[in-house]
């Protein structure tokens, strides 16, 4: 199951509320239009993980998006965004195919 991307009308419209209101409210307004429970956004990073090694930002986990400071970006949010869609939609895919779809994912919805 592919989950696709919205329409750019949508995307323009998530651009201006992250920059307005916030990542928050933004992926609000995404979870309205895909029609899935709303994610929560975390942004002190103490999930995300302390060893240097891993040069994780951000980590999704039980219905949250946990990021570090630096890792609070609309490219990472919406990569965590897919995972969260995979979540709730209850997608199987490998963990190597979910990442790169999650690239793939973030990727075009900035791009277009």
């Amino acid at each position: 199951m592919q989950i696709r991307v919205p329409p750019k009308k949508i995307r323009e419209k998530f651009l201006i509320i992250y920059e307005l209101q916030g990542a928050q409210k933004a992926t609000n307004y995404l979870t309205e239009f895909y029609g899935v429970r709303r994610i929560g956004i975390v942004s002190d990073g103490k999930r995300v993980g302390k060893r240097k090694s891993n040069r994780w930002v951000a980590c999704y986990l039980n219905n949250r998006a946990f990021f570090t400071k630096e890792g609070l970006s609309k490219r990472i949010l919406l990569h965590e965004f897919y995972h969260h869609l995979v979540s709730v939609k209850r997608c199987e895919l490998k963990q190597r195919i979910e990442e790169k779809e999650a690239n793939a994912y973030a990727k075009f919805f900035l791009k277009s």
